[in-house]
């Protein structure tokens, strides 16, 4: 949670748009959404996802299931008295054959996503390769190490680390995780704009 995700999730669909390729984003699911004049949800992160690979898929397609209060998805479900289970998640997470499907999970590896399954589970269910987004703060190779075991743990591929800087500050705090792991490691630049930019593709 508050790693940056969508930022990056975003600047990755800048990177293949560029190179030529659909991309289909999905965030099957999201809480914290905006609640509008009119009365529907406005979830921030999906629009930023249609907006970075310049998709033509609605916001009700790339996340369907959308609740106001700021709690975990599951906690939302609940509360609204919803049955929303692993099956749905990953019905909504279907794209054409010839896009690239890009999906975005809510919070960790191990945080609760339907009534029955974690972020993980969605993960196991659609086997892509995972991206873990890392901030660069104090304590981020303890959080990527504990998270690469996890994933490993499920059986399945990591395809990248990628430390994102949340703020200015120069320190780059994953030094030393190269001694621990040979996934790949990029950087993704600090955006005051938020805007999707391009993933420096150089290791630490």
């Amino acid at each position: 949670t508050d790693v940056g995700k969508t930022f990056v999730s975003g600047c990755i669909a800048t990177h293949l748009v560029q190179a030529g390729i659909t991309v289909s984003p999905r965030k099957p699911i999201a809480s914290g959404c905006i609640r509008q004049t009119d009365g529907s949800l406005l979830p921030e992160d999906a629009l930023f996802l249609q907006q970075s690979s310049q998709s033509h898929d609605t916001l009700g397609t790339i996340c369907p299931y959308q609740f106001e209060p700021a709690v975990s998805p599951q906690t939302a479900i609940k509360d609204a008295g919803l049955n929303i289970t692993l099956h749905h998640l990953v019905q909504a997470c279907l794209t054409p054959a010839d896009s690239f499907a890009l999906v975005e999970g809510a919070g960790g590896f191990y945080s609760p996503l339907a009534l029955d399954g974690l972020n993980k589970d969605l993960a196991t269910a659609l086997q892509l390769p995972v991206i873990v987004v890392v901030a660069n703060q104090l304590g981020c190779i303890n959080q990527t190490l504990l998270t690469l075991a996890a994933i490993k743990q499920a059986g399945l591929v990591v395809h990248s680390i990628i430390l994102n800087n949340v703020n200015n500050d120069p320190t780059n705090h994953a030094k030393g995780l190269t001694d621990f792991t040979d996934t790949a490691i990029f950087s993704s630049p600090y955006s005051e704009t938020k805007q999707a930019t391009l993933i420096e593709g150089w290791r630490i």
